[in-house]
């Protein structure tokens, strides 16, 4: 597998697209749709519970809402394989380098219960 370990859930506003595209490039990733989650009002927290339980840090670009959940989880003292908030950027082939430099940058022990921001600076 590559990448450092990280797997991914993508939320229902990242492009199922993506998910395929990391996933060829030999990565775990999970989208929403293919996890028949998408157009069923599924609550953010429930996404977040579900990716908790699968052990996959979810993807979104719904950074006011994970944020506020961030901080509620960890004041109830629940437990995420992480959230990584992403800038909404429509082109999927930034997006794709994007994720693909956050999986080679921040291995499990980092991502665990931790929000952290998709990197949109270019590789040094």
């Amino acid at each position: 597998m590559a990448g450092l370990g990280v797997r991914i859930f993508t939320d229902e506003h990242i492009p199922a697209d993506l998910a395929r595209a990391v996933t060829n490039r030999g990565y775990d990733v999970e989208s929403c749709q293919d996890a028949g989650r998408a157009n069923q009002e599924i609550s953010d927290e429930e996404q977040l519970a579900y990716s908790a339980r699968h052990g996959r840090a979810i993807l979104t670009f719904d950074r006011t809402d994970f944020l506020r959940l961030e901080g509620e989880w960890k004041r109830a003292g629940r437990e995420h394989a992480g959230i990584v908030i992403a800038v909404n950027v429509r082109e999927i082939g930034e997006l794709l380098r994007r994720v693909e430099r956050h999986l080679n940058t921040y291995p499990p022990s980092i991502q665990n219960n931790t929000l952290l921001w998709l990197d949109p600076s270019p590789p040094h």
